[in-house]
């Protein structure tokens, strides 16, 4: 005999809490595919670095976006390390 809950579950789709018959609008899928070129291509995500930001070190004022990405490039290409190519 199966157990009877007092509020049914709703499958999800990625586990986050959306039921899994819910659509993802064009904004939406657009926000998602461009994430997810950035992160290919190693590009830097400045609302992702404000986010975190905001989180850690609420009193600290955050770099302005030119900051950030100038930042960013700096560190991912100033790597002192031998290469091959």
């Amino acid at each position: 005999m199966p157990l009877s809950t007092d509020s049914p579950t709703v499958p999800t789709a990625c586990g986050c809490g959306e039921p899994a018959g819910r659509g993802m609008t064009f904004g939406e899928r657009f926000a998602f595919f461009s994430q997810a070129v950035k992160r290919i291509i190693g590009a830097p995500d400045y609302e992702t670095y404000l986010a975190r930001h905001r989180q850690i070190h609420p009193e600290v004022p955050p770099m302005s976006e030119k900051e950030f990405f100038r930042f960013a490039m700096d560190r991912r290409y100033s790597k002192a390390s031998p290469r091959c190519c």
